[in-house]
């Protein structure tokens, strides 16, 4: 669950409006840009309805990690994994470079996927690891929110 938040920082902090369709429309680019900033913000400060602002109300709204079990639908279960997520890290030690990343606008849906290298801190120990995500965003009443969000990574047994 830990590296859930921290790719979600990550891909706020390190996927670029220029991973992105080169033909995409300018304005929604720099809007999915804004949802990333407020995203980044709200995890690095353990603002649980930030965070959750950003998601869509669908009642099929989903985030994914790599294990069994790992399956989080709707705002309640999204909510309630982010609360246990925040407890995994400490706030402003995040640091991650992606080595491969894509994307895609398509009207009011766009996907993201990236391949990332993440540092972060935990009671002040020193972890890395890598992680794949992904992402699918709806522009719902204005705004992109998220309607699905995955990640995965090898665990080592940890």
């Amino acid at each position: 669950m830990r590296r859930l938040v921290l790719f979600i920082m990550y891909l706020w902090l390190v996927l670029p409006i220029t991973g992105l369709a080169q033909d995409a429309d300018p304005k929604a680019l720099a809007e999915i840009q804004t949802t990333f900033q407020q995203h980044d913000a709200a995890m690095n400060g353990h603002d649980l309805d930030g965070v959750m602002a950003l998601y869509s109300t669908k009642p099929n709204t989903v985030m994914l990690g790599t294990g069994p079990g790992e399956r989080w639908v709707g705002k309640e279960e999204i909510a309630a994994a982010y609360a246990e997520f925040f407890k995994d890290y400490d706030p402003n030690t995040f640091n991650s470079e992606c080595t491969w990343r894509s994307g895609g606008i398509n009207g009011n849906a766009a996907w993201l996927v990236a391949m990332c290298q993440v540092t972060d801190y935990l009671k002040n120990v020193k972890r890395e690891y890598a992680l794949n995500i992904s992402a699918v965003l709806e522009k719902q009443d204005g705004k992109w929110q998220f309607s699905m969000l995955h990640f995965s990574n090898l665990t080592g047994g940890e």
